[in-house]
């Protein structure tokens, strides 16, 4: 059997591989990658607590 190589699937192999060599973080990407690392996983807490909170989730009772 012979097995055809797929052009691209091997041009993303090679990119995959030196991501890690092409990947920056200067000061301009950095507004940006502090949003998405920590107001967009903040604001999905905040969200789906309010959501608990609103529905009388069992855990979010009030203690009497």
């Amino acid at each position: 059997m012979a097995v055809k190589k797929n052009k691209f699937v091997e041009e993303w192999n090679g990119k995959r591989e030196i991501t890690e060599k092409t990947f920056s973080v200067e000061l301009d990407n950095a507004p940006i990658l502090i949003f998405y690392l920590m107001v967009v996983p903040y604001g999905i807490y905040a969200w789906s607590r309010g959501e608990f909170i609103s529905r009388g989730d069992r855990r979010y009772k009030e203690m009497v």
